[in-house]
Formats: structure tokens, sequence, C-alpha cells
């Protein structure tokens, strides 16, 4: 794995090669913005509450704080670049993608193979200009991937029925979340055993139940923790999460700080970068 960063750590490129099969083995939400670029394998791709499969010579843009995961499709090695950038990257950018996969028109997908390629490329040098050579990189392939998913919105289908439907408990739970959401509740409803909803949810999501009820629920928590001025029992109670002692316990898990922590790191930061989190 190569990691590399421009000097104002504003992008971020992760060029990886694996061999075997992979799932990710943690949740994975970010305040930056990501573009994922399959350059060899299949893949199944995770955003809040869908599952996009993912083949080589297709582009992820996946938005800030949404929550995500790759998940292993069953065919085994792939190589993927994965670009992290700040909101000051995409200043002046017209266009704006929002999260799902994009397969370039096939005119285009030569020339967006190769911006990925010039910008691992570009990164591992050291040359006089390189972080505005990343920049300007980075923002020609994003234009012609919002461009691209602006003329075909819905380019990356759901893998099959089964997928179909655990994505429908997913959405579930992101509009139930304050309720009791047990899997033996959850399971009748979609009418299935609670076995048979754990093992599948996990298979075509990479998350265990409980886990994803778990990250939604903080993800609510930190939206009104930057949103709203409510005390803490009020944004666990609002957050379905319940005491608020097992809610500073969790946040503190889940993100390295406490509630308080994080709302006083949100009112630090410029407005334009409290709307995203």
């Amino acid at each position: 794995m190569s990691v590399f960063h421009n000097s104002s750590r504003t992008i971020q490129i992760d060029h990886l090669k694996r061999t075997g099969s992979y799932t990710m083995t943690a949740h994975h939400a970010h305040d930056d913005y990501e573009l994922y670029y399959l350059l060899a394998g299949e893949r199944d791709f995770f955003i809040r509450d869908r599952t996009f499969r993912v083949k080589s010579g297709s582009f992820v843009f996946v938005d800030k704080d949404e929550l995500h995961r790759t998940v292993d499709t069953g065919i085994p090695d792939h190589e993927r670049v994965v670009i992290n950038f700040a909101e000051p990257v995409l200043a002046g950018i017209p266009l704006q993608g929002c999260s799902g996969v994009t397969v370039l028109p096939p005119m285009q997908q030569y020339r967006g193979e190769a911006l990925a390629l010039e910008l691992i490329d570009e990164a591992k040098k050291s040359t006089v200009g390189r972080d505005a050579m990343l920049e300007a990189l980075l923002r020609q392939l994003l234009l012609m991937v919002f461009r691209a998913q602006a003329e075909a919105p819905d380019s990356g289908g759901l893998p099959s029925p089964l997928h179909r439907t655990m994505s429908e408990v997913a959405a579930y739970v992101g509009t139930h979340f304050r309720e009791e959401l047990s899997l033996k509740r959850v399971a009748e409803r979609f009418y299935f055993s609670p076995y048979y909803l754990s093992r599948k949810f996990r298979q075509c999501t990479g998350f265990g139940f409980a886990e994803y009820v778990q990250h939604v629920r903080i993800r609510e928590a930190q939206r009104l923790l930057r949103e709203t001025s409510l005390k803490m029992i009020e944004v666990s109670e609002q957050a379905g999460i319940g005491p608020v002692a097992h809610f500073h316990k969790l946040f503190k898990r889940m993100n390295g700080c406490s509630p308080l922590q994080y709302r006083k790191r949100q009112q630090a930061l410029p407005t334009a970068d409290k709307a995203h989190g």
C-alpha cells in the first residue's frame, strides 16, 4: 500500500493492490470527500443504506460524513486507488456529485483511468509544482465524474434481489433509528428469522446489524451536536441511544472524543465546513 499527501494535506492518495479476498473490518466515515477508482477486480460498495456492485473501470464518489464500506464479492484480487480531498479542492467547480457509482462514457473511460494513474505517479514525485499538478489533475477528474453522473445519475445498480432487500432493511433503520430496533423485531418486520437477517445483512453490507444501528444513531447524534444547542440528554434521546451515560461511552468509543469535545471542535470550524461535519 502506498499513501501520499500534498503539502497542505487537502489531498490524500492511497494506492493498493490486494491479493485474495478482503472485506473491510471496520466502519469508515470521514469529514472529507472520497473518490474511489477500481483499476482491477470487483467489489461491493455499501454507502449509507445501499449496496453498489463496482467493477473495474468504475468510479465511486462518497460525500462527506457518509458511512461506507467495501465488501468482498467472492472474486479474489483487486487494485484500487482512493483519493480523499478537502472542501477547498472543489472551489469554483460548478458541479458537485452525490454518493454512488459512476461509469464514464466509453469515449472518456481511457482518459479517466489515465488521470487516476497520473495522480498516483505525480503523488510519488517531489518535483517543483507537484501540489499544483495534483490539484489540477484531481479537479479535471472530478469534473469528468460529476458530468457523467449528471447524465447518468444511477449507473451503479444493486447486485441482486437479496442486496435490494438488505438495502431496504438499512433504509428502514435509517428512518426508524429512534425506535426500538432489536434484531428480532426488525427480522419480524421483514418476515425473516433473526439468524437469517443477521447473516445476510453482514454478507451484503459488511456490517453486523447491531453495529449498523449504532453507527446510524451516532451519525444522527453528530448532526444534532453540530446543528443544535440541545443538551446531551436531549441529543441522546433524539438519536435513539437512550441513557446519557451509555451515549457518552458509545460516542467516545466510536469517535475518539466526547460529545462535548466534538461539539466544540465543530463550533471552531469555518461555516462552510460545518454543514458537512
